[in-house]
């Protein structure tokens, strides 16, 4: 423990991060990209940080990536450049593993494409090698780069404390613009996705410039398909509401599509007109978000009945 104008703290593990929290209500810093935008203060002068804050980006068992049981568990302080491809990040990482070194690789390309240009989305290279996948979630911005690909993955928070371990969907743990259901004495220690080689997926971010840039609208969508038929589907679109959100109507009509029905377009982007309702902001206005996000709804539609042609195609 250091005093300064600002108390803070330095774990040694998570165990003792988990103890920390259990005892002070400490804030949980990794990469501080969200954090010190948040708490920033006037040009030249410290940030106004409520508390005391524990520092936890150097925390081993938060920068872990592995492939357990069929599912991808994704550390919570593994930097966007990481999770977005970055061949340099990809080659220390594997390299720092050692004799796990294959282990390390066969993870790092289970990362579903989703997430991977999702991350890749998020701020400039600079930022991407600072920010954490745990920072983008607990920030709760409805327009989180990574937010829409983590629901679109049907992703697991998992959540530690002295008291033991939870998982909640992503949809849950969010409850709102700049909320979550964290608790004071929790960490956010780890990300749990379904490890699906074969998950078509979409991703679209549109802001006012193709990079570094805030989102006004995106659309994060997988699906799996096999035997030619739709097995699950997902659409997440951002900015659109408090929260990300899911059309479970239109997710629905497009699950069990192929092997003789086809999917209906229009009748799946009518249904999502009338689900979503977004808002006017100093971004955009709702009328132009609104009719983005049905654009996207219907290239990504095509974009998968294509995928599921190619896929007919190579069995044929």
């Amino acid at each position: 423990m250091v005093d300064a104008a600002v108390k803070t703290y330095l774990p040694d593990s998570l165990a003792e991060a988990l103890d920390i929290r259990s005892r002070v209500n400490a804030l949980p810093l990794a990469g501080g990209t969200d954090l010190m935008v948040r708490y920033r203060a006037k040009n030249g002068l410290e940030p106004s940080l409520p508390g005391p804050v524990m520092f936890v980006n150097h925390l081993p068992e938060l920068r872990k990536i592995e492939i357990s049981d069929g599912t991808l568990v994704l550390g919570a302080s593994l930097p966007m450049a990481l999770l977005a491809g970055d061949p340099g990040e990809h080659k220390a990482w594997i390299l720092k593993a050692g004799g796990q070194g294959h282990k390390a690789a066969e993870a790092l390309a289970a990362i579903p494409e989703v997430l991977r240009d999702a991350a890749s989305a998020l701020g400039a290279p600079a930022l991407r090698q600072r920010a954490v996948l745990a920072g983008n979630v607990a920030n709760a911005s409805p327009a989180g780069d990574t937010v829409a690909a983590l629901y679109a993955l049907e992703t697991e928070v998992v959540l530690e404390s002295v008291s033991g371990k939870r998982r909640l969907p992503v949809s849950r743990f969010i409850s709102g613009p700049g909320k979550t259901v964290l608790k004071p004495d929790e960490l956010i220690t780890a990300f749990r996705i379904p490890a699906e080689p074969s998950r078509w997926c979409y991703w679209r971010k549109v802001g006012t410039r193709r990079a570094n840039a805030l989102t006004k609208v995106s659309l994060a969508s997988c699906a799996l398909v096999k035997k030619g038929r739709v097995e699950s589907f997902t659409l997440a679109y951002g900015a659109v509401g408090p929260t990300v959100v899911l059309v479970p109507a239109a997710q629905a009509m497009v699950e069990g599509c192929g092997a003789g029905r086809d999917i209906d377009i229009p009748a799946v982007v009518e249904e999502v007109r009338r689900t979503l309702n977004p808002i006017d902001d100093q971004r955009s206005t709702a009328k132009y978000r609104k009719q983005v996000a049905l654009n996207l709804t219907t290239q990504a539609l095509e974009s998968l009945k294509e995928y599921m042609q190619r896929k007919q195609g190579d069995t044929a």
